[in-house]
């Protein structure tokens, strides 16, 4: 695969499709309307599944995929698996998806500062930042397009 191939894949679905939907919908509660901030934290945790994917060349299971990815996001998100223990992708991917509910969890749309786009208050309520995730994700995201031009053989799913 060359290098050509990944700009075109990465510019059309990563940066163009999942990009344009999420920040749409952030310019949406930026301007005082209220955004999908539901479907925006659903997209977000869907994509990072399937930018987990994409780093494990379509191998391993759903939560390994979600989990590779989380934790390329940066220290703030591995933390949350690795030290305080906390299965993220049952809690907010599945619980979103399957349930309309991630439990003793709250979703903000716009970041006020937050160190990640997943934190725990005070009062150990979960709470989501759309905005922080996304940027974040896309950091992650513009991170691992880097490393995959250079590689020899990168692996994309197919279209």
């Amino acid at each position: 695969m060359k290098n050509h191939e990944v700009r075109r894949y990465f510019n059309e679905y990563v940066f163009g499709f999942i990009g344009g939907d999420i920040q749409r919908e952030i310019d949406l509660a930026r301007s005082g309307d209220s955004g999908g901030n539901f479907l925006a934290a659903l997209g977000l945790l869907c994509y990072t599944e399937f930018m987990g994917a994409i780093i494990l060349k379509g191998e391993k299971t759903c939560t390994q995929r979600f989990n590779t990815f989380f934790r390329f996001m940066g220290k703030d998100y591995a933390q949350l698996i690795d030290i305080e223990n906390i299965d993220i992708y049952r809690i907010f991917r599945n619980g979103m998806a399957h349930t309309y509910f991630a439990k003793n969890c709250d979703i903000k749309m716009l970041d006020d500062n937050y160190p990640a786009g997943i934190v725990i208050q005070a009062n150990g309520k979960y709470l989501f930042i759309v905005e922080k995730y996304f940027q974040d994700f896309m950091d992650a995201c513009r991170r691992l397009y880097n490393e995959m031009v250079e590689e020899q053989n990168p692996y994309l799913p197919s279209t």
